[in-house]
């Protein structure tokens, strides 16, 4: 099928859906950038890096109390003959 055959109001219909897909595209970006700025204006990134620097800290903790324990029934089992 070649692109003679094509009816003039097909045209209409093509052209619609490329145009539609295309602002649904430049939408999405816009809004990707406006929350972005929404983000970095209002503080609240600075907050959830704070909670999220906090949450690390505190897992990294836990991580090395699990660490010295595992240590510790590594020790005893290679002591036992």
């Amino acid at each position: 099928m070649e692109l003679g055959y094509i009816p003039w109001f097909a045209w209409i219909a093509i052209a619609g859906i490329i145009g539609g897909i295309s602002y649904q595209i430049v939408v999405a970006i816009q809004n990707a950038k406006t929350r972005r700025v929404e983000l970095s204006s209002s503080g609240e990134l600075r907050e959830v890096v704070e909670r999220n620097t906090a949450v690390s800290t505190e897992l990294l903790g836990k991580l090395g109390s699990l660490d010295a324990r595992l240590a510790a029934v590594e020790k005893t089992l290679t002591d036992i003959p």
